[in-house]
This record gives structure tokens, sequence and C-alpha cells, in this order.
């Protein structure tokens, strides 16, 4: 049981840093400007959710170089594909080392235990490119679906909701630095 609420809560990869958060909502995490080489992403943190409920409504950004866009939706692409055949190298080699939402080390450790005790599945609709900042950032908004089931006991369980997912353009290509999932309305007691 415990795998699969893990892994519901894990639509994302910050997931599980959500809920810490909700956990301990006395603390937050505050993101040095000197430690952020995005700082104006961090400053903006608190914005997205309201992004998150409005993105559906959003085009699609205009003056995306076609090269770019390409990249940017491949790495998207990578991110869920990844996923969903547990390809462990694949997805943590499209997050980035410095990710402004979730740490680096806990994905690992949170997709291993996925990977390893429950089959979970991401379908997505709906993807659109809505934010785009000169070759820099990039918000990729996508409507998910998460079903995970546990092997074990055959109990599946199925979440959806919206996501932003966010992309830094590093030396070796876009990679996801923050995720906002937003779940849909009566699923956020979902994880069991």
């Amino acid at each position: 049981m415990l795998g699969i609420g893990m892994s519901t809560l894990l639509l994302g990869a910050c997931g599980a840093d959500e809920e810490k958060k909700e956990e301990n909502t006395n603390s937050t995490k505050e993101v040095k400007p000197s430690e952020d080489p995005a700082t104006d992403e961090a400053a903006s943190l608190n914005q997205m959710t309201q992004i998150v409920e409005d993105a559906s409504e959003l085009k699609e950004a205009e003056g995306i170089p076609e090269e770019e866009k390409t990249a940017i939706n491949a790495a998207f692409d990578q991110y869920i594909n990844a996923f969903n055949e547990e390809d462990f190298e694949s997805y943590m080699s499209v997050i980035s080392k410095t990710p402004v939402n979730f740490e680096y080390k806990d994905e690992e450790r949170y997709v291993k235990q996925i990977f390893d005790s429950v089959d979970s599945k991401r379908t997505v609709e709906n993807v659109k490119i809505i934010n785009y900042a000169a070759g820099k950032k990039a918000d990729v908004y996508a409507e998910i679906e998460a079903t995970t089931k546990d092997p074990n006991s055959e109990k599946e369980v199925t979440r959806s909701g919206k996501q932003v997912t966010v992309f830094h353009k590093k030396e070796d290509g876009w990679k996801v630095a923050a995720i906002f999932f937003l779940a849909s309305e009566g699923e956020e007691g979902a994880a069991e």
C-alpha cells in the first residue's frame, strides 16, 4: 500500500517533496539568490500554482525557434517515456542536477523505489510550451494521468491533474528543473 501511495504522490519529480511540505507546513525551504542560477524562477515559485490552474487555457508560446521547440518537446517526451519504460538512466539524464523545487538525490532515491516496487505509467494530453525565455527556460504544460499498480496486491490507483514542467537549458540540453502538479478536484486524497 505504501508503494501505491508514494508513487501516486510522485506523479511529478517533486511529488514526494510536496508530501513532506504538507506534513510540515510550518517550514519552507528558502532559495537564496546566490545558490540558485535561476533566481527569477525561484522568486516566482509561489505564482506557479495559479499558472498551473489557468495553463490549460493558455496558448502555445510564440517565437520559439523550431530547433528549440523540437529539443524541448524531445526532452519532455524523454521525461515521460523513460519513466513509463522504467529506464532509470534515461530518466535521470533529463533531470537537472540543480533543480529548483526538489532535490536531485531525493529524486534518484524515489524513482528507484517506484521502479522497484510498483508498476506506474503516465499518459499525457494537451502538451504545449506555454512560456519560453530566450533559450534559457521553457515551461511545458500537460494534462497528466498516472496509473499505479501494486504487483503484489493488484491494487490500482489512477490520479490525474495539470502539470507545468519547467526546463532549464544546460550545456547538455534541456533538463527538468521544477515541476508543479495540481491534482484534479476530488483527488487530493487519492493516495490509497
